[in-house]
């Protein structure tokens, strides 16, 4: 796995910056926050393992398995330098992936995301791996849309809710509690006081306390680090908040 190469998808110009996406989605999640973007950096996305495009491995992986898989696939790419932008669990892989390869990392964002979960959560997450393995997610759906966006959007309704429910109807039972597992594994306290770079930390103001709290946690032991909220969003605030989020990240980025 940690070798595994991942198939870039780029649009663009100028210094790459590289977008991950969260559980339960894929690349294109990007295409409804960020693609503006493009006239100023080359967008770098890919889709995570058991997601979009990606193969469901055959064994168990890690958070820091697919920072290994990123690092090698970006070296194979020639990007030797560039800004990231991660969000829920890519926000996790590059908490990893900076703290080991600064001199990779320029700027960095982390959106909507943890450093580690709690006891009730990794019993949530063995939780959910088994019912998609039994089910798939079409059963799950509903409680994830209601994770994801607060009452009021939903009840609006938007090409990107559209996405959303179309992506998680199609995903790998197998692939999605897979990647599960690998949340609940995952601790990177250490980590953290590690990042060197400059480094961004969004959330939505009606998100779950965990992220919350996480993001309090993460601006206070990454030593440059700096936070904001998205109001009113809940998990995935860079589509519930686009503007705001997109005026954020360009101010950030100075572009």
């Amino acid at each position: 796995m940690a070798n595994s190469p991942i198939n870039f998808y780029m649009q663009g110009k100028g210094q790459p910056l590289v977008l991950i996406h969260p559980l339960g989605l894929d690349h294109r999640l990007w295409d409804y926050c960020v693609s503006g973007l493009a006239e100023h950096r080359t967008l770098i996305t890919f889709d995570l393992p058991g997601h979009g495009q990606s193969p469901v491995p055959d064994v168990n992986y890690t958070i820091e398995d697919i920072s290994k898989s990123l690092l090698e696939s970006l070296r194979l790419a020639r990007i030797e330098k560039a800004d990231f932008l991660g969000l829920s669990i890519g926000g996790m892989i590059l908490q990893h992936f900076a703290s080991v390869n600064a001199s990779m990392v320029d700027k960095l964002i982390l959106v909507d995301t943890t450093f580690k979960y709690s006891k009730d959560w990794q019993l949530n997450w063995t939780e959910r791996a088994r019912i998609s393995r039994e089910g798939g997610l079409e059963g799950m759906l509903e409680k994830l849309l209601e994770a994801f966006f607060t009452p009021e959007y939903l009840k609006k309704g938007s090409e990107d809710i559209d996405y959303c429910k179309h992506v998680i109807s199609r995903m790998s039972g197998e692939g999605y509690a897979l990647a599960c597992e690998a949340l609940s594994r995952c601790n990177l306290e250490k980590s953290a006081t590690a990042i060197t770079s400059e480094t961004l930390i969004l959330c939505g103001d009606r998100d779950n306390d965990l992220f919350k709290d996480a993001t309090l946690w993460l601006s206070q032991n990454i030593p440059n680090a700096q936070y904001e909220w998205l109001s009113p969003a809940q998990h995935l605030s860079p589509l519930e908040c686009k503007n705001d989020f997109l005026k954020i990240v360009r101010r950030f980025l100075q572009i």
